[in-house]
């Protein structure tokens, strides 16, 4: 999600190219399943197509797993500096996220989708948040969905997801749709009895006149769906409002430069 993934994504690729990922069956055994296992979840609390956040996990933090023969989601990346480590637990990835704060490094990416904490410093309460597989994963899933809710699209809310500069968004889709129309069952991608579950959709409430509990539980359902709704839509709004300001900020910038050269050249 920050402009200086591009080398460590273009190895990611070729090891996606090696696998022939399918993003319809991954291994769900152990830390290898946690991102999956959340991505499935809330595709289907927000009506994202299917596989379509478990593909961006996969571009964003996955790592080949030799004994699986496949790439998957790593809940405790870390990535900064224009590299990615792939910590083995969520102490050492907190503990790595720290000692990069500590040497003032503050674009920094975590967890299954590499949420940024400098772009989005209000997503997680803390770091022991940030890299639970649920809040990150479902963080991940209101942003998309704002996008969506902006763009309209999903291909196109799944490439802002990484960028709204046109031709690393355009890069980052390409690479995320190989991943999300790879065929299932692809070679390198079947493991046993390690598939994630589907989540059933939650039982629509029966109409029962005059029960007056019936009908509190239909307005809390709307309240909590319209406020999930809204959600999405201010990280939308804020994430555009970041890139505006940032954007902004560069041609200030430009064109102090060009106007301190032209001072210079003029004498």
């Amino acid at each position: 999600m920050t402009l200086r993934r591009m080398a460590w994504m273009a190895g990611l690729s070729a090891a996606m190219a090696v696998t022939a990922l399918s993003a319809h069956a991954v291994p769900t055994l152990g830390n290898e399943g946690l991102c999956a296992a959340e991505t499935a979840t809330q595709e289907r609390l927000y009506g994202i197509p299917t596989a379509l956040l478990h593909s961006i996990s996969i571009v964003e933090s996955g790592r080949y797993n030799s004994q699986h023969k496949a790439v998957i989601a790593w809940p405790w990346t870390v990535m900064a500096e224009g590299q990615g480590r792939y910590l083995p637990s969520k102490a050492e990835a907190i503990a790595e996220v720290k000692r990069l704060k500590a040497r003032g490094v503050q674009n920094i990416d975590v967890g299954c989708m590499q949420v940024n904490l400098r772009h989005h410093p209000t997503a997680f309460a803390n770091l022991d948040e940030a890299f639970d597989p649920a809040a990150n994963v479902a963080y991940a899933a209101r942003f998309l969905k704002g996008l969506f809710s902006a763009t309209g699209h999903w291909p196109t809310a799944a490439s802002y997801y990484h960028s709204q500069t046109p031709h690393l968004a355009a890069a980052y889709r390409e690479r995320l749709m190989k991943v999300w129309n790879a065929p299932p069952g692809g070679a390198g991608t079947q493991v046993a009895s390690a598939r994630v579950k589907p989540v059933p959709p939650a039982p629509p409430l029966r109409q029962v006149p005059g029960n007056a509990q019936v009908e509190e539980m239909r307005k809390a359902w709307r309240e909590n769906a319209q406020a999930a709704r809204d959600e999405a839509g201010r990280i939308a709004d804020a994430y555009r409002k970041a890139r505006v300001a940032e954007y902004q900020m560069r041609r200030v910038k430009f064109q102090e430069a060009r106007n301190a050269l032209n001072a210079t050249t003029r004498y």
